[in-house]
């Protein structure tokens, strides 16, 4: 049975199988007690994944109320920030993938199906009894060494599907300049038609590539300083006018730049999905 907690908890750790270490950034355990009520929000992140539930419940608010996401699923991390809030003790262990997105490598499943809507089960993304038996395995070990052991285990099952060196050098290439390019520019650069690249991106990543460069942006402003002079340097990030940067970053974070920046930023942030 899960422990009791005062507060949560979040340890991260590194992929230890050779066949996974340069697809997945960390596996997350993450912990809560039934007396932790308070909500969170989650950015939009390109690090997408999966996870488990295993005691307790993930709620995210949609409209005006809170409601249950599935146990054993992944959520749409990409496009819009949610607030989540836990119930129970509650104990959820998630996949975190480097390559956006990652979970592409082991699914024939296009990712634009997956990411359609805010969430979506793993079992109609995998066979029933796979997770049910993987499930199992994971409630029946102890540490979490051991289930990190067996999920590495099942991902090297399931890792079948090859990304072509197309998408992989767009991706590489729109990190490189911080999403400061236009579809237009990497169609050029590579020779490739826009259609080429919006088709990529809809089977591999499961948001169209204009919305991968915002969000590429979006995560540039917040991995650079705690406090940028943002209002300033628009252009530098690749906007035509202040007006344009600030539509974009609301959209991401529901605030204004000089809102999220300013001396009182949100305390509800999530460490588990923003760091």
């Amino acid at each position: 049975m899960l422990p009791s907690l005062k507060m949560e908890s979040i340890i991260s750790y590194n992929a230890s199988n050779p066949l996974l270490i340069d697809k997945i950034s960390s596996i997350v355990f993450w912990r809560r007690s039934a007396a932790y009520i308070e909500s969170s929000v989650f950015l939009p992140n390109n690090i997408c994944g999966f996870g488990f539930t295993l005691f307790g419940n993930l709620l995210v608010k949609n409209d005006s109320d809170f409601q249950t996401m599935p146990a054993f699923g992944t959520r749409n991390t990409l496009s819009k920030p949610s607030e989540v809030k836990t119930s129970g003790d509650f104990l959820n262990i998630s996949v975190r993938l480097t390559i956006p997105n990652g979970l592409s490598l082991f699914t024939k499943t296009p990712m634009n199906l997956v990411y359609e809507d805010d969430a979506m089960s793993l079992n109609d993304i995998f066979s029933n009894q796979e997770i049910n038996d993987l499930v199992d395995w994971l409630l029946h070990t102890d540490s979490d060494i051991e289930k990190i052991q067996i999920l590495e285990l099942f991902l090297v099952s399931k890792l079948t599907v090859c990304q072509p060196p197309l998408f992989t050098a767009l991706i590489a290439k729109i990190h490189d300049v911080k999403g400061c390019c236009s579809i237009t520019q990497l169609a050029s650069l590579y020779s490739t038609s826009e259609r080429t690249i919006h088709r990529l991106f809809n089977k591999f990543v499961g948001v169209n590539p204009l919305s991968y460069i915002h969000l590429i942006r979006f995560r540039t402003l917040l991995n650079s300083s705690s406090n940028p002079d943002l209002m300033k340097n628009w252009v530098d990030l690749g906007y035509y006018d202040q007006a344009h940067f600030i539509k974009h970053f609301k959209a991401f974070s529901t605030k204004t730049p000089a809102q999220f920046f300013g001396k009182k930023p949100s305390e509800k942030v999530s460490d588990f999905y923003n760091l």
